[in-house]
C-alpha cells in the first residue's frame, strides 16, 4: 500500500470516528435528484446536519440576531478547521516528510502547526492532514436557535424505471436509488422524493409508498395527489447509511397489452418510385395508475430469463391512460412501396401506389403503415386508408402466417409551385 492510499484511508478513519454512532435526523426533508432541501430546528450552538449549499441557508422566521456562518464552502481548507487545537501528523505529498504538533490556525493558503512549543507555517496544499483524534470541535455548529432550511448537495436521488414485457402484460416497476455523500447515518421518519420533470406535458401527482418490500409481490395502489405541478413520492421509515446508495421500493404495477402491430413511417420524395419499409414493433396498453414518466429499461420476461431491451421514454402515465410502445425492430414483417404511375394535370398530382408485404412468423400479424406524400392530399381511392394529417395516410390490416399480400391505392394531390 503506498504512502497516499494510507493517509487517505488514516483521513477517513479520522474524520469518521464521530459518525459510527451518530445520527442525522432533520425535521423534513425533500430530496431532489440534483440535492436537498432540509429544515431543522436548531438550538443554539447546534451543528447543521448536512454540508449546506452556499447561499441556501434561509432562518425562518420574522427576525432572528445575526449570526456568524461556519466555514463550510472552502473545501481545501473545512476539514483541517475541525481540528484546530487538536493533535495532528500532516505528510508531505511529495517528499518523505512528516510532521507531529498541535494545529494552530489555518487560512486559504497555510496551516501553523505547533511542534514542540515552536510554531511555524507550511503551505496547506502541499500536505496531508492525518488527525490523531475525532473533530471534537467541530466548526459547523451555528449561534443560531430555531427553524431554518437550506439546501444539501448530500442528498440525492435518481429514479431507476423499469418495464419488463410478458407475452400477456407489461410490468412497470419504480424504485429510487438515494445517495448518501454525508459523514453521517441518516434516520428519516418520512421524506419526499421530489421527481422534476422539465419541459414535460405531463400532469404531476403525489404518491405515497411503503418502503422496501419484496419487489416481485403484488403491491396495494398508492394513493394520489396534486401539487402544483410537481410529482412527489412520499417515504417513511428510511435509514440512509453514511456514504451509501440505498435502492427503494416505489411500487410494481401490471396492465395487459391491448394491441401489437408492426409500425413502419416512409416518405415519399419526388425522385423515389420504391421505398423499402422498416418495421418496429409497437405495442399499447393503458397505465394501470399514476406513475411516474421518464426513460424505462425495457426486459423481455422468456421464462426463467430476462432478455434486455432498449430503453423507452414513457411520457404520459396517468391512470388509464393509452401508452404507445416502439420496442425493437421487427424481424416478422418485409415490404416495400413501389410508385406504380405518376400523371401531372391541371388539378395537381395523381399516383398510384402499390403496398407488397410478407408475414415470415407463423402467427398473424397486424401492421400499420405510415405514407406521408410530397404534398397535401386532395383525394383518397380506398375507403380502408386513414387520412392522419393533410400529407399522411396510414393503412392498418392483418396479414396470415407465412403469406404474402399486396394492395393498391390511389392518390390526388394539390399542385406544388414547381
Amino acid at each position: 500500500m503506498d504512502t497516499k492510499t494510507m493517509l487517505s484511508n488514516a483521513t477517513v478513519t479520522g474524520l469518521l470516528l464521530t459518525s459510527v454512532t451518530a445520527f442525522a435526523a432533520p425535521d423534513a426533508i425533500v430530496i431532489d435528484q440534483h440535492g436537498s432541501q432540509v429544515t431543522e430546528n436548531l438550538v443554539k450552538g447546534a451543528s447543521l446536519s448536512f454540508t449546506p449549499v452556499e447561499g441556501s441557508i434561509l432562518p425562518i422566521g420574522k427576525n432572528y440576531s445575526p449570526f456568524q456562518l461556519p466555514d463550510f464552502f472552502n473545501s481545501t481548507r473545512k476539514s483541517w478547521s475541525d481540528h484546530l487545537g487538536q493533535p495532528v501528523r500532516v505528510e508531505h505529498k511529495n517528499r518523505e516528510l512528516s510532521l507531529e504538533g498541535t494545529l494552530e490556525a489555518v487560512n486559504d493558503q497555510y496551516f501553523t502547526l505547533s511542534v514542540k512549543r515552536v510554531s511555524a507555517n507550511y503551505p496547506i496544499n502541499d500536505f496531508y492532514l492525518v488527525p490523531k483524534l475525532a473533530a471534537s470541535n467541530s466548526r459547523t455548529s451555528l449561534n443560531y436557535q430555531g427553524i431554518l432550511t437550506y439546501q444539501t448537495a448530500d442528498i440525492r436521488w435518481q429514479p431507476e424505471l423499469s418495464m419488463i414485457i410478458d407475452d400477456q402484460e407489461v410490468t412497470l416497476i419504480q424504485q429510487a436509488s438515494i445517495q448518501n455523500n454525508a459523514s453521517l447515518d441518516i434516520a428519516l421518519d418520512s421524506a419526499l422524493l421530489h421527481y422534476s420533470q422539465r419541459n414535460s406535458l405531463v400532469r404531476p401527482m403525489m404518491m405515497k409508498s411503503a418502503v422496501a418490500g419484496d419487489m416481485m409481490a403484488e403491491r396495494s395502489a398508492p394513493s394520489t395527489d396534486y401539487q402544483d405541478s410537481e410529482i412527489t413520492l412520499e417515504l417513511t421509515d428510511l435509514t440512509l447509511p453514511a456514504a451509501s446508495q440505498t435502492l427503494v421500493d416505489l411500487g410494481k404495477h401490471s396492465s395487459r397489452i391491448t394491441q401489437r402491430s408492426n409500425v413502419s413511417s416512409v416518405y415519399s420524395y419526388s425522385s423515389a418510385s420504391k421505398l423499402p419499409l422498416n418495421f418496429q414493433q409497437q405495442i399499447r396498453f393503458d397505465s394501470p395508475k399514476d406513475l411516474m414518466p421518464g426513460t424505462y429499461q425495457t426486459l423481455w420476461h422468456k421464462k426463467p430469463y430476462y432478455l434486455s431491451g432498449q430503453p423507452v421514454a414513457l411520457k404520459n402515465m396517468r391512470e388509464g391512460a393509452e401508452v404507445e410502445v416502439m420496442l425493437n425492430k421487427s424481424l416478422d414483417l418485409t415490404g416495400d412501396l413501389t410508385l406504380i404511375t405518376e400523371s401531372k394535370g391541371a388539378k395537381g398530382i395523381t399516383q398510384t401506389w402499390e403496398l407488397s408485404l410478407k408475414n415470415l412468423s407463423k402467427r398473424p400479424q397486424d401492421y400499420q403503415i405510415n405514407h406521408r406524400m410530397s404534398a397535401p392530399i386532395r383525394e383518397l381511392s380506398l375507403r380502408s386508408l386513414e387520412q392522419i394529417n393533410a400529407n399522411s395516410v396510414a393503412l392498418h390490416g392483418s396479414i396470415a402466417p407465412n403469406s404474402t399480400y399486396q394492395i393498391r391505392y390511389t392518390v390526388e394531390l394539390a399542385p406544388t409551385d414547381s
